[in-house]
């Protein structure tokens, strides 16, 4: 009976990893197109798109591939309620040049790959959002302060183009909000449109 029990237990982990980690081209392009619609301003008035974890996972691997960083791999996105969670492996020698000595030195101590998860929560109401790094892991080790600030500086704000993490930032083409609930992310249209 109790061997049973963890045959059970095991296979009901293993199918739920299998469906956390499934990407596929067509979840991709159905990602795709759904950005576009959203990016163009295309949604109606009080619309809502939602997009999977799935899709965004599958687009990370399929049609967004070529746009990730050198170094950068494996990605990964797990939403959970106002909170996304991406993990991955980054070659910090790989992702840009050292400008001055101490950023030399601290790409000498980071050099190889390294596993990292990075915790942000956000939140988004009339058509403003918020991200605020709450953790981030590398190779197991949580990062804090001028080292923190430094990787989100030159690792990750250089690549959100018009985003600012830590302060409100607008979502532009007529987005009211973006809710992250558990495996999903909903982008609700305003309910009218700003004159252009």
């Amino acid at each position: 009976m109790k061997r049973s029990t963890i045959a059970l237990a095991a296979a009901l982990l293993l199918s739920r990893t299998a469906v956390m980690l499934a990407v596929s081209l067509e979840e991709s392009h159905s990602a795709t197109e759904k950005l576009d619609r959203i990016s163009l301003g295309e949604m109606s008035p009080g619309e809502q798109i939602t997009l999977t974890q799935s899709e965004i996972n599958s687009f990370l691997q399929y049609d967004y591939a070529g746009l990730i960083p050198a170094g950068i791999r494996d990605l990964h996105v797990e939403l959970e309620s106002d909170t996304g969670i991406v993990s991955g492996r980054a070659d910090f020698s790989q992702l840009g040049e050292a400008q001055d000595t101490a950023t030399r030195l601290l790409l000498m101590m980071l050099r190889g790959e390294h596993g990292f998860v990075a915790r942000v929560r956000y939140v988004s109401s009339g058509g403003q959002a918020r991200a605020d790094v709450d953790s981030f892991l590398l190779d197991d080790r949580e990062l804090k302060g001028p080292i923190l600030d430094w990787i989100v500086k030159n690792y990750v704000a250089t690549d959100l183009e018009g985003f600012a993490l830590g302060q409100p930032t607008s979502l532009g083409n007529n987005i009211d909000q973006i809710r992250l609930e558990r495996g999903q992310a909903i982008v609700v249209a305003s309910e009218s449109r700003a004159q252009l």
